[in-house]
């Protein structure tokens, strides 16, 4: 119980006093500011151009990479295998196991692509190309 009080009482305190410090900026600036956020993902206005937008912009180039890099792995496996049954075993399921990752990441790309062109085709919002 006192370890628990060590730990909650200092973030107490600092979120109260926190709000007397942020409420005592007060609003005598300029009350004519506007600010404005623009969107990360360029000038994606549909949820399927966003879904779209952040496959090909966030999980393709990552997940790419990290395929690259498992090939690369599964190769290293077999070289060092040497000729050892278990370790060649290994080296096939690394192997099998990248190829149907590779293969998701591929599908979701096509997927993405896929459903944005049936909503176009069926008269709904169309995604970027």
């Amino acid at each position: 119980m006192k370890k628990l009080l060590i730990i909650i009482l200092p973030l107490v305190l600092f979120f109260v006093l926190s709000v007397g410090l942020v409420s005592a900026q007060g609003s005598g600036g300029n009350p004519n500011i506007q600010v404005t956020l623009d969107n990360p993902f360029g000038t994606q206005d549909s949820l399927f151009g966003l879904i779209r937008a952040i496959i090909d912009d966030v999980v393709l180039p990552i997940g790419g990479v990290l395929a690259v890099l498992a090939f690369i792995y599964s190769g290293f496996l077999y070289v060092t295998a040497q000729g050892n049954e278990t370790k060649i075993k290994d080296a096939h399921k690394a192997l099998l196991y990248t190829s149907i990752g590779t293969a998701v990441l591929l599908g979701a790309w096509v997927i993405a692509n896929v459903v944005c062109r049936t909503i176009a085709a069926l008269g709904g919002p169309a995604c970027p190309i």
